[in-house]
């Protein structure tokens, strides 16, 4: 299967990258320096780059100390072509654009990257938003319409909730109206996509050595059928809380491990299998839907990892057309070897990666 390809990735002001552009050949590219030397923020500027999305509260904590504004851009080989995306960010404000023109985060090719880092343990033992976030997001980029659905139930409620606050329960049968038809979308969708991501996951958690079979389910708040009356039933609970507590906005992806939940149970270890497997389902979902498989970002290969883990990592690596994969020591097998130093990245060959400067927002 063909892959999508990162040509060339150029930063200005981002975080502690020095400003320039690092062209990426097929296959591995490794990153290695010592911890604080930029590899993190590196992989982070091509997520952002190839996706549009960050996970950071404040975009202003991705612009360098003592500037205004950041900027990165990635030249993008898919689907046979070449395609220049741009991010500009400010404060407040993220601009993106494709080819140069203005364009939003659901316009740029949803399967084109999956980033697996040492913090994903906490899909496992972290509260469940986390692992809500993970699932919606996944879904965001199978499927447009999920995406919109979901931020529609998301002002939904935000709406709803305000008028709880407010008393307004006159107004709850307008606000209750939409929320069941977005909220059973959602519930619908999720429960369709969850029988390919449980196959996976089982199946990547297997290839990692477990000997626990890996199992995922929703816990929900609600049902589809049951919704609206759950809704009528809550409304005194709801009103004296001021926020809506049923919906899919309060369900949670359970992952079991054996017979118990991995969460609580689960070792550090087990934990950290576990979340591998749910990135590598990620990666073969957004493979088969788009036809084309991601530019895998690893993080710290060598992070909490045994050596079965770890050759995992290395493996999927090299399994698909391009990956950036990160560590404290060098990368085996890697065709580009990059030292990492402050912010900048030198090849191996002691050769200087020269850098263009490019403007914000250009």
């Amino acid at each position: 299967m063909v892959g999508v390809h990162l040509s060339a990735l150029s930063t200005l002001n981002y975080r502690n990258l020095a400003p320039g552009t690092l062209n990426f050949p097929a296959g591995v590219t490794g990153v290695y320096g010592e911890n604080g030397a930029g590899k993190t923020n590196l992989l982070e500027a091509a997520y952002l780059a190839l996706t549009g999305l960050t996970d950071v509260t404040r975009l202003e904590q991705l612009v360098q100390s003592g500037e205004r504004e950041a900027y990165v851009r990635a030249d993008v080989q898919q689907g046979g072509s070449l395609s220049i995306q741009e991010v500009g960010l400010g404060r407040g404000r993220r601009q993106l654009k494709v080819d140069g023109v203005r364009a939003r985060a659901g316009d740029l090719p949803r399967g084109s990257a999956v980033w697996i880092r040492p913090e994903d343990s906490e899909l496992v033992f972290g509260p469940p938003a986390g692992r809500r976030a993970y699932l919606d997001a996944l879904l965001s980029r199978l499927s447009a319409r999920y995406g919109q659905q979901l931020a529609r139930y998301e002002r939904t409620v935000s709406q709803r909730n305000a008028a709880l606050k407010a008393g307004e329960d006159w107004a709850m049968h307008v606000w209750d109206d939409a929320l069941v038809k977005l909220g059973t979308d959602i519930m619908s969708f999720r429960r369709r996509a969850l029988t390919r991501l449980n196959e996976l996951s089982c199946e990547a958690n297997a290839a990692l050595g477990s000997r626990k079979e890996l199992t995922l389910t929703l816990t929900e708040s609600t049902t589809p059928e049951t919704y609206a009356a759950d809704l009528a039933s809550r409304r005194a609970e709801e009103l004296a809380r001021g926020s809506t507590v049923t919906g899919p906005h309060r369900d949670d992806l359970t992952l079991t491990l054996g017979e118990f939940p991995a969460g609580e149970y689960a070792s550090r270890g087990e934990g950290r299998t576990v979340a591998l497997a749910l990135r590598r389902a990620e990666l073969e979902l957004l493979a088969e839907r788009f036809g084309e498989r991601p530019v895998l970002l690893i993080d710290d290969f060598t992070a909490e990892l045994d050596p079965g883990r770890r050759a995992f990592l290395l493996n999927l690596a090299a399994s698909v057309p391009q990956a950036i994969v990160t560590g404290t020591e060098s990368v085996p097998g890697a065709a580009l070897a990059l030292h990492a130093n402050g912010g900048r990245f030198t090849p191996e060959d002691h050769s200087t990666v020269e850098g263009a400067r490019t403007k914000v927002g250009a």
